[in-house]
Order: structure tokens, then sequence, then C-alpha cells
């Protein structure tokens, strides 16, 4: 089964090793960490506030983050960081 459609079914722990070969992209190339922070933000939104699963959220979106060719979008894709840290700064309150 499609690792996508797991995780359409809540999945996600059934679907994580499916998701992680696809998005891989070998040495030296980043995976797709856009695809890897949303699933693992999901998931940690569905677990009803997993830290573990947000702070790889929150790795995968700094990667994101730091690809980014111009200001600008550096700012934007900074947005989807602090969300996930405020989750987890939320968790520990």
């Amino acid at each position: 089964m499609n690792w996508r459609q797991l995780v359409s079914e809540g999945k996600y722990a059934e679907a994580e090793a499916a998701m992680l070969a696809e998005t891989d992209r070998g040495v030296g190339m980043f995976p797709e960490n856009e695809i890897r922070a949303s699933f693992y933000e999901n998931w940690g939104d569905v677990l009803g506030g997993d830290e573990d699963k947000y702070r790889e959220a929150a790795n995968n979106w700094q990667q994101f983050a730091s690809c980014a060719t111009s200001g600008g979008e550096g700012t934007a894709r900074m947005l989807d960081v602090n969300r996930v840290l405020k989750k987890i700064k939320g968790l520990k309150c």
C-alpha cells in the first residue's frame, strides 16, 4: 500500500519507512524536507502533541528553510519552523 494512503488512514507508524525511502535523495543530497516535515508535524498533531515528532518536523523545516535562495523566501520558510517550535514550547508549559 502507498504510504500516502496509510497516512490518510492515520497509520503513520506503518507509513514512516516507505515515506523516508521515497524522500531520500542519496548521499550529499537534501531529502524532500518539506514532505518529511509535514509528515512529522501532522503525526505529532494526531498524537495530541508529541515532542519527538515535532522535533523531527522542526529539523526538517529548518533544513528546508536553509535552502532558500533569497531573504524573503527564507523568512517565509521560517514561518513553518517557528510554528513547530511554538508547539514544542507549548508542551513544556
